[in-house]
């Protein structure tokens, strides 16, 4: 067992910050992740340095060394968003934006000195080749198993966007229809499948890939102005469709169909100004159901109902396969008005 590398040691504060300032601190050595806190993320820390709470130490390690000047620089192996927030606060940086805690210069100077007093624990590694640097970085940072796109945004994001999704799925209509197993709910596969079917409402028709997705999630981050209508028509669109009690084993209940028929109702709604009736509606899945099983086996290329049906087998991620069934939904949707 080789010994452990690394010296724990305490440094206030204000020493940080002018180590930042000095610009002999670099916050984002090459290996570093481009992630960033959210403002919910940065306040949160804040005020945790504000009531005097500890928090987990910094990493450190042993930078380049300018000769001539005679001066060092130090990298932040680990802890790198922590600092940049600590450095917004104390500069009053506009990115900063502050619901609950005071801003600094808010801060009395009594508490100002208590904040640069504070003591940060650090890890000095010293001098360590670059190898060693990223297998550490690594190593602090890994997790038992590969995260998913949403558990990440999820992580990163706390925000507007994704508390709507968890607030449309806290109602339990999504539960009631039995599409996702409980290892898929513990993985957030259910909020990833309504938050996507909110970016396709959001932007108003289907997409390829998962940008779009990311974009909205941190565009509506800190406020989403849709929000109440977003949550007022997916959870009429669910409720609707609970309240069909369609047969166990329609095509209706796979997740792909679920998807689009969603997407379409709330649509129709929009287009309509209202939802169609739900005996009406019932009917007509059930009509459309019978027409897609009896066409399965013709041409799909030259069968809408073939068609619907091969792709009701692939993911919802294949955005043909999302137009393709949407047209149909569509086409027997207006007919009920």
């Amino acid at each position: 067992m080789q010994k452990n590398i690394g010296i724990g040691t305490n440094k206030k504060i204000i020493e940080i910050y002018n180590m930042m300032r000095e610009g002999t601190l670099i916050l984002k050595p090459s290996f570093q992740r481009n992630l960033v806190w959210n403002n919910k993320h940065k306040e949160h820390f804040i005020e945790t340095i504000l009531l005097g709470y500890p928090f987990p130490e910094l990493y450190f390690a042993d930078g380049e060394i300018d000769l001539v000047m005679q001066k060092s620089q130090t990298l932040v192996v680990d802890g790198q968003q922590r600092l940049n927030t600590i450095y917004e606060y104390i500069t009053d940086s506009p990115k900063l934006i502050l619901k609950k805690v005071k801003r600094f210069p808010e801060l009395t100077n009594e508490e100002q000195r208590a904040f640069f007093d504070y003591p940060v624990v650090v890890r000095d590694l010293g001098r360590l080749d670059m190898k060693q640097i990223k297998e550490i970085f690594n190593r602090i940072n890994s997790v038992q198993y590969a995260l998913n796109a949403m558990e990440i945004n999820n992580a990163l994001y706390e925000g507007e966007f994704i508390s709507t999704a968890k607030e449309i799925i806290d109602t339990g209509y999504l539960n009631d229809l039995n599409i996702f197993g409980e290892s898929e709910a513990s993985r957030m596969i259910d909020l990833q499948y309504i938050v996507l079917i909110m970016t396709t409402i959001e932007i108003g028709g289907y997409f390829t890939s998962d940008n779009e997705v990311e974009e909205l999630i941190k565009l509506y981050d800190d406020e989403y102005p849709n929000k109440e209508l977003m949550k007022d028509d997916l959870i009429t669109a669910l409720r609707i469709i609970k309240n069909l009690n369609l047969p166990v084993d329609s095509i209706w209940y796979r997740k792909s169909s679920l998807f689009s028929l969603i997407v379409e109702l709330v649509f129709v709604k929009r287009r309509k100004g209202h939802f169609p009736e739900e005996e009406k509606l019932r009917e007509t899945l059930i009509k459309l159901e019978e027409r897609i099983l009896k066409n399965k086996g013709k041409n799909k290329s030259e069968n809408k109902y073939a068609r619907f049906y091969n792709y009701i087998y692939q993911s919802t991620a294949s955005r043909s396969g999302r137009i393709a069934r949407g047209e149909l939904l569509e086409e027997y949707l207006n007919s009920l008005f």
